[in-house]
């Protein structure tokens, strides 16, 4: 056997031992977990953005994914919020760190992503700013692993519904607001 394999072979079995005997190098991602918030009007129409101080970094991409998304000639119903009892709202991509309430209808901000295919520009999007600090009460399925289905239709809403009616949202929920 030459050096040169002796250090391969050396080299290859200090890595195996390295690999299997410790922790993942990473942790998979979970996604964020289902969200259960207040705001501080009735937003359950309009559509929100992502702002980080005064710059904005997300905008109007989930409306380029139909499926999340009920449209009709006279409404646009958007599938990822949900109401519950006493006031609560389910949402599944809601972020209250960064969420924005503009002032548009799902229906509206679409009509304007027409005039705007390359994006609607930001100045545009700021002059429609109804409300920067949205939540009221805002609390997110943070567990591991979730406690919660995280895609519509597989969320038990009569469930949701009775831990708010039992007043045990901060026995299953991180309250972050």
């Amino acid at each position: 056997m030459t050096m040169k394999t002796f250090i391969w072979i050396l080299l290859l079995g200090f890595v195996s031992i390295i690999c299997t005997s410790c922790e993942p190098w990473f942790k998979p991602v979970l996604p964020p977990g289902i969200s259960i918030y207040k705001t501080n009007a009735d937003y359950f129409d309009h559509t929100d953005i992502g702002m980080k101080g005064d710059r904005i970094f997300r905008t109007s991409i989930y409306f380029r994914d139909g499926d999340k998304f009920i449209i009709t000639e006279t409404d646009t119903i958007y599938k990822n919020r949900v109401r519950l009892l006493n006031g609560y709202i389910l949402d599944f991509e809601a972020d209250s760190r960064y969420d924005v309430f503009l002032d548009l209808t799902f229906k509206q901000q679409m009509a304007l992503e027409k005039i705007y295919p390359g994006g609607i520009p930001h100045d545009i999007l700021k002059s429609h700013i109804l409300d920067k600090d949205p939540y009221s009460v805002y609390y997110r399925d943070t567990a591991e692993p979730r406690l919660f289905e995280q895609t519509v239709g597989t969320v038990d809403t009569s469930e949701l519904n009775q831990i708010i009616r039992d007043g045990k949202l901060d026995q299953y929920f991180e309250k972050l607001k």
